[in-house]
């Protein structure tokens, strides 16, 4: 093989040239026993030296940087409860427990815990030698000062929580202000991660450049010009440094998405929507694997029951009956969706057999609207945000013709559409609600008193039931939560229509330890194939 120098395969010195974040110090400790040597150092030294290079066969194995793309940029890297911010806390934090790619809980910065019988007070114990990314310790008293910061914060995830006491370094005691027996699913959202309070306290950007942090990578820098964040791997992840050590996060292309693929400035690209332009060359082209998974939007339609013609029974009982979801699905969507006629799924917990199956049956659709008080049907004001909605919303049109609906689709903006629907000022509209946290309480909003009971639907039994479900073993709770399912299918507070299937795509080479998901992509999952 030829000889030289290995500088000329450092691919990564784009992000070299950037500055760091500045306010603290992310180079691993000496006691630590790290004598690795900065990367200019590095470089220097690799420049006096000549060595034996792979071939280009093998050169890929040498590879460690990823450019990927998300359109879900964060305008904070501090706690917040987007989706697009717990998608970096993701990879850049840790929590006491994670979800895995199978929806199933797991540890990860605790060693376990103990709930007491009513599931008011959780009991977490870390695992031994926890370090942040610079290798300063972390213990409980990150994990209170997290928390107590979150509460001050007003963060919902963290608003349930009455206090947490820390006898010693490694034991975290969490009461609840309620019984909440997924409070562990809770504790795995992404917003429940832990951050160190030496470094928020000694001046650490949070917001823009945590720097020092608790998850598989941190972050170097973010240029907010180039909407690019620059990460770095985390030597000291509680589960091993990710193999991936450099990472650059785009959310803004100055080419076409498939040029970007094809053209290597791009290794991956995450949440593709379904109706993109990119989707069918990408599905054509060799060296792009095309990953399709259901995202955590449940779309469906909310009917206004404090309009007499949606607060009867029967008319709504008419409209689910009327729905072909199927038919709606691979007329509008190109057949990419799953029926979601409630808003429960296999992947959520609490989830339970049988209650998801479609109520198509356009004879018992007639037989429910001759029964309801407008058998000869009246208007539909739909009101509709985007592409993908007007789409659906003319298959819907077809379907309710059936029953003597007419539907008159509105087109709003979206910000209009969402606004109107808190506010009660609409007819019907069509929606999407994300279930990003993985468990069916966080959909009881939908059905109880407040800004999300968007239905307006008086008779709020099927939240009640639900709330009580979180108090109980599991046992009484796959009771209540049957009684509810039971009631959404008869009373149809809402139409269901579909969870909706995006798709990820990787370049040839890059591969993944756990399958793709959701929209939440993990780096720590990430590896160039030799």
């Amino acid at each position: 093989m030829k000889k030289k120098l290995i500088a000329l395969l450092m691919g990564a010195a784009m992000v070299m040239s950037l500055g760091g974040c500045g306010a603290s110090n992310n180079a691993p400790s000496q006691e630590n026993g790290a004598a690795e040597a900065t990367t200019d150092e590095a470089v220097t030294e690799a420049a006096e030296e000549e060595i034996d290079v792979p071939s280009d066969e093998e050169v890929s194995v040498l590879r460690n940087d990823l450019n990927i793309y998300s359109d879900l940029e964060p305008e904070t890297l501090d706690l917040d409860v987007s989706v697009a911010a717990a998608v970096m806390f993701r990879n850049i934090y840790g929590n006491l427990y994670r979800l895995n790619s199978n929806n199933q809980i797991s540890p990860e910065l605790a060693e376990d815990y103990t709930a007491n019988d009513d599931f008011t007070v959780y009991t977490f114990t870390l695992k031994d030698d926890l370090k942040f990314s610079d290798g300063s310790p972390l213990t409980s008293a990150d994990a209170k000062y997290t928390f107590e910061r979150a509460i001050d914060m007003g963060m919902e995830f963290f608003m349930q929580i009455a206090s947490v006491e820390t006898p010693d370094d490694k034991t975290i005691v969490i009461t609840l202000t309620e019984p909440n027996n997924s409070f562990l699913t809770d504790v795995a959202s992404e917003h429940m991660a832990i951050m160190s309070q030496a470094a928020i306290e000694g001046g650490m950007d949070v917001a823009e450049c945590p720097n020092v942090t608790s998850g598989a990578y941190y972050v170097e820098s973010w240029d907010r010009e180039s909407h690019t964040i620059f990460l770095k791997s985390n030597p000291y992840f509680v589960n091993g440094e990710p193999e991936i050590k450099i990472v650059n996060v785009m959310y803004k292309l100055d080419e076409p998405l498939y040029d970007a693929m094809m053209d290597g400035t791009l290794d991956y690209v995450s949440n593709i929507p379904n109706d993109s332009e990119d989707i069918p060359f990408l599905k054509a082209v060799n060296g792009v694997d095309l990953m399709p998974y259901d995202n955590n939007s449940w779309n469906f339609i909310a009917l206004n029951q404090e309009l007499p013609h949606y607060a009867d029974e029967n008319v709504r009982r008419a409209i689910s009956a009327a729905l072909d979801l199927d038919y709606i699905i691979g007329s509008a969507l190109d057949g990419q969706g799953t029926p979601a006629p409630l808003i429960i799924t296999g992947s959520i917990s609490g989830y339970l057999p049988g209650f998801n199956d479609s109520p198509y049956d356009v004879k018992m659709a007639k037989e429910y609207m001759a029964a309801s008080a407008f058998p000869d049907g009246f208007t539909m004001k739909l009101e509709i945000g985007d592409t993908s909605g007007k789409k659906v919303a003319e298959v819907v049109k077809t379907l309710l013709q059936e029953i003597n609906i007419d539907v008159e689709i509105i087109e709003e903006d979206g910000n209009v559409l969402v606004d109107n629907a808190l506010s009660g000022n609409y007819d019907a509209t069509f929606l999407s609600y994300s279930m990003y946290s993985g468990h069916i309480s966080h959909a009881i909003p939908l059905f109880r008193e407040g800004e999300l009971h968007i239905s307006r639907n008086p008779n709020t039994e099927i939240g009640d039931l639900m709330q009580q479900s979180l108090a109980v073993d599991e046992e009484k709770r796959d009771e209540l939560l049957s009684e509810a399912y039971t009631l959404m299918r008869d009373k149809w507070p809402y139409v269901g229509l579909y969870w909706t299937t995006v798709h990820d795509a990787k370049v040839e080479g890059l591969s993944l330890k756990e399958p793709v998901t959701s929209e939440k992509y993990i780096l720590a999952n990430m590896f160039w194939e030799a």
